[in-house]
C-alpha cells in the first residue's frame, strides 16, 4: 500500500513529534479517515523528510511521532519554467505538470497578449491557489523539494536583467546549442496568442537561445510540458 505523504513547513530541527496544521489534520482525519498507528511520509519541501506514526487523533489536531529524519537527495532538473499567464485552469495544469517534472522553479509572466492578468485584489489568493497545486503534485510525485515560486512580473522588466541562460520556445525559432550553468536554464513560453515579434526580438537581444517544439503549433500549456521535456533531456537530466 502506498504511504501518505504530506508536506509540513519546516522539519528542520523538529522535536519526535509534530502536531499537524489544520490542512493536513483536515485531509487525515476527514478525508483518509485515518487511524492511529498509520505511517506517514513528512517532507518540508527543502530537502527535509521524516517518516512518522500517527499518535493520536482528536477533533482540532493530529500528532504524529517521528522517526528516521534524514536530508533528501536533490532531484529537481535545472529548468525555471517562464510561462506567460494563460487561462487559470490551463495555467494550473501546466504548473501541475511541471511540478511532477520537477522544475527548479516557475516564473508567472505578463505579456502583450496574456489574457487573464490577476487584479492586485486578488493576487495573493490566486499565489496561494498556485502554491497549493505545487505542494499536491509533490506530494503525490514523490518530489521532496517544491519549485520555487517566483511573483507576477511583466515580461520587459523582467528580460532588463535576464537570467544567465534563457531559451525560448517560439514556432520561428530553430534550436540552437544551449550553454548552460550549473544552476541552468530559464524556458520562456508565451500566451496562447503568442508573443510578438517585439517581444521575441526583446528576448533574443536579452541573449536567448531558440527551442524547437517539433512543426505544430502546440497550446501554451502543452508547449510548457514538453518544451521542459525537452530542454531537461538536452541539459542530460532525462
Amino acid at each position: 500500500m502506498r504511504i501518505t505523504r504530506l508536506w509540513v513547513p519546516d522539519l528542520s530541527g523538529s522535536a519526535d513529534a509534530i502536531t499537524l496544521n489544520a490542512r493536513n489534520h483536515h485531509y487525515l482525519s476527514r478525508v483518509l479517515r485515518a487511524k492511529i498507528g498509520i505511517s506517514v511520509e513528512l517532507f518540508d519541501g527543502s530537502g527535509s523528510v521524516a517518516t512518522g506514526i500517527v499518535e493520536s487523533i482528536s477533533k482540532h489536531a493530529t500528532l504524529i511521532r517521528l522517526s528516521n529524519a534524514h536530508a533528501a537527495a536533490e532531484t529537481r532538473i535545472p529548468v525555471v519554467l517562464c510561462l506567460a499567464l494563460i487561462k487559470p485552469d490551463r495555467f494550473d495544469w501546466a504548473l501541475q505538470k511541471a511540478t511532477e517534472l520537477g522544475v527548479t522553479g516557475i516564473q508567472p509572466l505578463v505579456t502583450r497578449y496574456t489574457e487573464a492578468t490577476p487584479k492586485r485584489e486578488q493576487l495573493d489568493k490566486k499565489v496561494a491557489h498556485w502554491h497549493e497545486i505545487i505542494v499536491n503534485a509533490c506530494e503525490q510525485s514523490g518530489h521532496n523539494w517544491l519549485p520555487t515560486l517566483y511573483p507576477v512580473t511583466s515580461l520587459s522588466p523582467w528580460i532588463a536583467t535576464p537570467p544567465e541562460c534563457l531559451v525560448i520556445a517560439h514556432p520561428s525559432l530553430a534550436t540552437k546549442p544551449i550553454n548552460a550553468p550549473a544552476q541552468g536554464a530559464h524556458l520562456v513560453i508565451g500566451p496562447e496568442g503568442g508573443f510578438t515579434d517585439e517581444e521575441v526580438h526583446s528576448l533574443l537581444e536579452a541573449g536567448a537561445s531558440g527551442l524547437s517544439l517539433g512543426p505544430r503549433i502546440l497550446r501554451a500549456e502543452t508547449a510548457a510540458v514538453v518544451g521542459t521535456t525537452l530542454l531537461a533531456r538536452d541539459l542530460g537530466f532525462l
